[in-house]
């Protein structure tokens, strides 16, 4: 059973837990965290959504993420997401914040980050029933890649706003 801690929509931690599967009661909403990795070379981390996932199955996800549990804050849920997907293991202090928004429809508040890591690109460890296959792609690869795989909207936008309209983040 996973607990969260229920928030406010404006971000603050209330004395309410919630509980994975349950309804969310009205005005209360967990935290989900998500990271985009990049290589010290300048190329992507892309993992291949496992095809039995509800939502997006197939699709390439340019994050590791999930949902905070509950007692973590944002940097501890994230360096977990990320160490549990990928194998790879950052530290806060690699971590950049780049955006956070509110799902009223979800009732989730992301918070959004990127991190640049030297990691042993062949290194990376897929979480069974989550990723499929995984892809790094080369900066100069990054926007035909957008263009022509099948990669979670949202995400891909994050990925564009970052590195393809900006010299460097």
């Amino acid at each position: 059973m996973e607990i969260w801690n229920a928030y406010t929509a404006d971000g603050h931690l209330t004395n309410h837990s919630l509980t994975r599967g349950e309804p969310i009661p009205h005005g209360l909403y967990h935290l989900v965290v998500e990271c985009i990795i990049r290589h010290r070379d300048g190329s992507t981390l892309f993992m291949k959504r496992a095809s039995i996932k509800p939502s997006y199955p197939s699709y390439y996800e340019a994050t590791a993420g999930g949902s905070a549990l509950f007692g973590e804050i944002a940097e501890q849920a994230i360096l977990r997401e990320v160490r549990e997907e990928t194998g790879i293991e950052l530290t806060t202090d690699q971590l950049r914040h780049h955006t956070h928004f509110v799902a009223h429809d979800d009732q989730c508040i992301f918070h959004c980050y990127w991190a640049e890591t030297d990691w042993d690109k062949s290194a990376i460890q897929l979480q069974a029933n989550e990723t499929s296959n995984f892809i790094w792609v080369k900066q100069e690869d990054l926007e035909h890649f957008l263009e022509t795989e099948l990669v979670i909207p949202r995400q891909k936008a994050y990925v564009e706003n970052l590195f393809l309209k900006h010299e460097k983040p």
